[in-house]
């Protein structure tokens, strides 16, 4: 296995965003009280999944291969929230994650696009 991937400072970023959000996702939370910002966790849904993509194509992962990981995990977390007793999956959520995945390949098409007119 090359070495360089284990030392890939974008991929080793999205391995700790990954286990924040397993926690953030699956872990169970007291009543927060009153909500801070309207709809923040639609855009904390959008965040993660924004930067789980860019960090995951920033680490030489192949394009459609972190588009399908993400996608999957976004789907995958919603359905897991619906079978626990103490959090609700949402496809309001879910709409949020595909949204960041969408913004983030912009985004990447966005940096490579400038990076060549610049060269």
């Amino acid at each position: 296995m090359n070495r360089s991937l284990y030392l890939n400072r974008w991929l080793n970023s999205f391995y700790i965003l990954f286990l924040i959000s397993l926690y953030l996702f699956f872990a169970p939370f007291e009543d927060d009280g009153p909500e801070i910002f309207p709809h923040l966790d639609k855009i904390t849904h959008f965040s993660i999944f924004f930067l789980m993509t860019v960090l995951l194509i920033l680490g030489r992962l192949k394009r459609d291969y972190a588009i399908i990981f993400c996608i999957l995990y976004a789907l995958f977390t919603e359905i897991v929230q619906t079978f626990l007793n103490y959090r609700t999956g949402s496809i309001l959520d879910f709409v949020s994650d595909i949204l960041g995945i969408t913004f983030a390949i912009f985004f990447i098409f966005f940096l490579e696009k400038r990076a060549k007119e610049l060269k």
